[in-house]
């Protein structure tokens, strides 16, 4: 065997072990970084004509969200909820959530949100929420805002 097939199969079998090896590596979690939402955010959420409501959101590196609702004087959440969301380009962000209506309402809050980092510490998003009542009726589309500011999760 030549010396040049000799090198180019040692290149090629460790370019297939180090292959190998990434795959089977489990994928760490992303840090959290001016691109990305990863981490704990307390913001502030306008939907159509309603008052503003604080909600925290907490943005997971497996793409999944927590969305906690406005508390009570007890510090108990209106409803909690849940989402998912997905990277796009120079710090912008798409998320979607759901949360049941508060006071009991027989409904259910489903929302889409386009979103950007201002910062490390800041992102602003707005979108459109849905409202699908348990009856079937369907109501909306109202507007949504958001901006947040990043917080330790704890």
């Amino acid at each position: 065997m030549s010396r040049s097939k000799r090198t180019a199969g040692v290149a090629l079998a460790a370019g297939v072990l180090a292959a190998s090896m990434l795959s089977a590596w489990p994928a760490a979690a992303a840090p959290a970084t001016h691109s990305s939402p990863v981490g704990c955010w307390k913001a502030q959420a306008i939907e159509g004509d309603r008052p503003p409501a604080d909600v925290e959101i907490r943005f997971n590196a497996d793409r999944t969200l927590k969305l906690t609702g406005p508390r009570d004087e007890d510090g108990a959440p209106y409803f909690e909820g849940t989402g998912d969301w997905a990277p796009r380009a120079g710090g912008a962000f798409r998320f979607t959530v759901r949360h049941p209506l508060p006071f009991g309402t027989p409904a259910e809050a489903r929302s889409s949100l386009e979103g950007a980092l201002s910062s490390h510490r800041a992102f602003s998003a707005s979108g459109l929420t849905h409202y699908h009542y348990d009856d079937g009726r369907v109501e909306g589309p109202s507007g949504i805002r958001m901006t947040g500011t990043r917080v330790s999760c704890g």
